[in-house]
């Protein structure tokens, strides 16, 4: 039975395997032809399309928006309540301007006109008799007061020095009495020459006299006496004059020696009153720049002013509060870029930037492009949740402003954050194909 069995089977599978066979030899052959050539083009079409088909590589970053000219936000730096200057959100400032003063003792329009006066006012070059006129005597500037008034004191001194001009009187009357003197020494030594040749004269005839022989000359000893007593005269003379014109040169002397006092006592007391005047001039100047500091909310540059909170006039304010923001008129836009090390070596200047913002995604707004202008040299560490990363500074130029891909011109916003897709090869998606076996190759 077993041997029965076995010989239907084998007679089955023969029928089956002549069936099969019939029907391939009876397949058309125009069908097999359509097949192969169907097969060849796909290959043929996934070949060009891979060739021409370009998929880059990228290394990918963090981004931020920022401009050349960053905005400011104007924090207070005191407790108190608020004076507006009458701004709205979006007015343009000028550079210098007052936003809001926070309240305290002086008064804000004369702290503005002595911070005005002082910053033009030179104390060196511009300083006249008269100066001090420019500067008024009551003001009420809080605890800048003593500063104002030491240097309005020191200015004082200075201009009325300057008017006075005491030193340079008394030099010019001591140099006026020296002249006089000198011509008087320069008198008295050609009358010491006259009486000197009269001296001369009257020792040559008491001599003449002193040698005839008194018996001969009745007169004798008269003549002796009154040509000794013409020589003593004369000799008594030429002594007068000539202690005379020691004094002369002595009291010369002194008045010179007080001129060169007088010179030493002057540059002493420009010098006191230069010193005193720039001393009380800066400590001014810094106080008023303290003052500003600490209560005024002022613009550091030309722009508009937008308001980071809801204020009303004598609303109260914590030190340390964020009131204001400046926004710069005119800016260059660029993005700055957080680079992983990982990869990193492959950016170079010049490498297009595919930038995706967080606020406009990208599916609906589109991508900007860039282009990496600069790279820091040195790489710097970044704490992430799970470890520290080493990264690198990109500056990243956008030729085109914030107009996407898709022909939108996207809204500027201070530190918009982002991804930056750096392109650092143009790769073909055949060769990305092929990466594996040639990875596997080598």
């Amino acid at each position: 039975m077993n041997w029965k069995r076995k010989q239907n089977d084998e007679n089955k599978s023969a029928r089956r395997s002549e069936e099969i066979t019939d029907i391939v030899d009876r397949m058309p052959m125009t069908f097999g032809r359509w097949v192969a050539i169907a097969v060849v083009l796909f290959a043929a079409m996934i070949a060009l399309f891979g060739w021409l088909i370009k998929y880059p590589e990228t290394v990918t970053g963090q981004i931020q928006i920022n401009s050349s000219n960053a905005s400011v936000k104007l924090v207070t730096n005191a407790s108190g309540n608020i004076h507006l200057m009458n701004y709205k959100a979006q007015d343009e400032v000028a550079a210098g301007s007052y936003i809001a003063v926070i309240d305290n003792s002086a008064v804000t329009e004369d702290v503005q006109k002595i911070a005005g006066l002082i910053r033009s006012f030179n104390p060196i070059e511009e300083l006249h008799p008269g100066m001090q006129s420019k500067f008024p005597d009551k003001v009420s500037l809080g605890d800048l007061d003593l500063k104002y008034y030491s240097f309005l004191s020191a200015l004082k001194t200075s201009c009325d020095y300057l008017k006075d001009n005491v030193f340079e009187k008394q030099k010019a009357s001591l140099l006026d009495d020296i002249r006089w003197k000198k011509n008087l020494l320069d008198e008295s030594e050609k009358l010491l020459i006259i009486i000197r040749q009269k001296l001369d004269i009257s020792q040559k005839w008491f001599d003449k006299y002193a040698s005839l022989n008194k018996n001969e000359i009745v007169t004798y000893e008269y003549e002796v006496d009154q040509s000794a007593n013409v020589y003593l005269s004369s000799k008594q003379d030429e002594e007068n004059l000539k202690k005379e014109i020691v004094s002369d040169r002595m009291q010369i002397e002194d008045d010179q020696n007080h001129l060169n006092q007088l010179t030493v006592e002057q540059k002493e007391k420009e010098r006191q009153n230069r010193l005193d005047l720039l001393s009380t001039y800066h400590d001014l100047r810094d106080n008023l720049k303290l003052w500003e500091q600490k209560y005024v909310l002022k613009a550091p540059f030309e722009g508009k002013v937008e308001f980071l909170k809801f204020l009303v006039e004598n609303q109260f304010v914590q030190a340390g509060d964020e009131l204001f923001g400046i926004i710069p008129e005119e800016n260059t836009i660029f993005g700055q870029v957080l680079l992983p090390a990982a990869g990193a070596g492959k950016v170079k200047l010049g490498s297009r930037v595919i930038v995706k913002l967080d606020n406009y995604p990208y599916t609906e707004f589109g991508s900007i492009e860039g282009v990496v202008s600069s790279i820091s040299l040195l790489a710097q560490p970044k704490k992430t949740e799970q470890s520290v990363v080493e990264t690198y500074l990109l500056k990243v130029d956008l030729p085109k402003g914030l107009t996407t891909n898709y022909g939108e011109t996207l809204d500027f916003r201070y530190e918009i954050g982002g991804t930056a897709d750096i392109v650092v090869k143009e790769r073909r998606l055949i060769e990305r194909l092929f990466d594996n076996l040639k990875y596997r190759t080598k």
